[in-house]
Parts: C-alpha cells; structure tokens; sequence
C-alpha cells in the first residue's frame, strides 16, 4: 500500500483532486469578477491552497519537504533575481525584433500606480502556473517517466490551458505548448526549483503587458507605461492574443529553451525515463 501511495502518478492525482474540490468555492466567488481586490484575493487564496496541498501531500505519501519539490529558500533570492532578468530580456527582445520590423511603435510614456497592481495580479498567476505545471505535472511526470516525456505533456497540457484565452487560435496554443510550455519546463531543470521559472514567467507577463502595452495572452491591460501600436502579419505580431501567438517570440524563446535543454545535458541534468536519476 506504501508503494502505491508513493507512486508519482498517484501522487499527482491526489494533489489535483484535493486542490480541485477546494477550489470550487474560490472560483465560484470569483467569477465573474467583481472588482480586483476581489480578484487578487481569490488568485492569491488558490496559490497559497495549492501550496498548502502540494507540501501535505508531499509530505505524508514519501516525507518530501519543500525544499525537495524546488522551494529551497535558500535559493530563491538569486534565483528569482536571474529569472527576472532572463524573463525580461527575452520579452524585450521580442519587442526589438517587432519594432526593428515596423510592427510596433510607442506614442506614449506614462507611469501609474496600477502598474503596482498588475504586478501583484500577474506574480499570483506566475505562482500558480508554475507550482501547478512544473511544480506538480512536470516534477511528478519527470520522476515517473523522465524528462523528456514530462517536458512533452507539461508543455502540451500548458498550451491547451490556454486555448480558451481570449483571441486564442490553433497555433497561439501550439506557440504557447512550444515557446512557454518548453522554456519554463526547461528553466526547472536547469535549476531544479520553481523560483527560477516563476520569476522568469512573471517577468516576460510583466513586462508584455503592464510596461510594454501589449495583451497578455489574450488579455490587455487598461494602463500600461508604455501606450503602442502593434500592427502587422498576425503570424509575426500574434494578432489579438498577443507577441506570444508571433513567430518572433515563438523562435526567439524556442532558441533560449534548447540552450537551457542543452546546458542541462551537459551537466547531467536529464532524467531517465523511470530511472529516477539523471542520465550519465
């Protein structure tokens, strides 16, 4: 009974069905939306009861801690900090290459206090994706059957997460599986925590929307620092979903995900499928 208790996919299933059954009240409060406190209330209150399912599943069925599941404090502070910067590098990079394009063009400059409140907003939606999709899916399919077929049904499960965003077509899903599903997944395993990941999603959603004005995968924010016009291709600009949907974004976050795939087996990151160990 241990043993089956213990077994990663039973693991999983228990962690998503107990944070599904709470979560029932939680959304139902909050949708549809009645103002953003109510909004940053309800997103935070499912983070911390994910958080609080993941480490007492964790816990009972093999005795993990937190820092065993990527949540070693002693790595956030640089961690965070490196995600940050490589989350808003690759963003403005991809707003580079549109605007060395002629696809966007700033008309205003402005800042406001909202952009406090995006932050919170958009760093409870980092958090919980990220525990969710490479804390629970990706970690828990990895010990079972490796890295590789984790990063194949995390990224994949990630893209179809989002195929209802406003404006999302057949391929903003498959960018999303392909860009964000990889990348994130591989920025897990280079650092085999979820604060590299979450502050790298943070940042690229951060920067994408609240400071550069574009949608958010699909959603656009009223204010933003910067006001700008995003005009072209929807294959390069990504249309109404946003650059994430553009081949801009969708190649330039490709490259740096295969650079981190690469680093990683290098240094003997990768795990077997079923071996529970990195390959030699």
């Amino acid at each position: 009974m241990k043993r089956v208790v213990a077994f990663p996919m039973t693991r999983l299933v228990l962690i998503l069905l107990l944070f599904g059954g709470l979560t029932v009240p939680v959304v139902r409060t909050a949708h549809p939306p009645h103002s953003i406190s109510a909004t940053l209330v309800a997103n935070w209150t499912l983070v911390l009861l994910l958080l609080a399912v993941v480490l007492s599943v964790e816990w009972v069925t093999v005795r993990k801690k937190a820092a065993q599941i990527g949540l070693d404090p002693s790595r956030a502070p640089r961690d965070l900090l490196l995600g940050f910067l490589f989350g808003a590098a690759l963003i403005s990079l991809v707003i580079a290459e549109l605007a060395a394009g002629g696809f966007y063009r700033i008309l205003q400059a402005h800042l406001t206090r909202d952009l406090g409140i995006a932050a919170v907003l958009l760093l409870a939606d980092a958090v919980l994706e990220e525990l969710l999709f490479r804390g629970v899916l990706f970690r828990l399919i990895e010990e079972w059957a490796g890295t590789w077929i984790a990063l194949v049904v995390s990224a994949a499960l990630f893209g179809l997460a989002h195929a209802a965003n406003p404006g999302a077509t057949w391929f903003s899903s498959l960018a999303i599986a392909l860009e964000a599903g990889v990348l994130l997944g591989a920025a897990f395993v280079v650092t085999r925590n979820l604060w590299f990941p979450i502050a790298l999603h943070f940042a690229w959603n951060f920067f994408e929307g609240p400071v550069y004005g574009s949608q958010v995968s699909g959603h656009q924010f009223l204010t933003s620092a910067f006001t700008a016009q995003i005009a072209g291709p929807t294959m390069l600009t990504g249309g109404r979903f946003g650059p994430e949907a553009g081949l801009f974004a969708l190649i330039t976050c490709l490259v740096a995900a295969l650079a981190l795939l690469a680093y990683a087996t290098r240094r003997l990151l990768i795990v077997a499928p079923l071996a529970g160990k990195p390959i030699p």
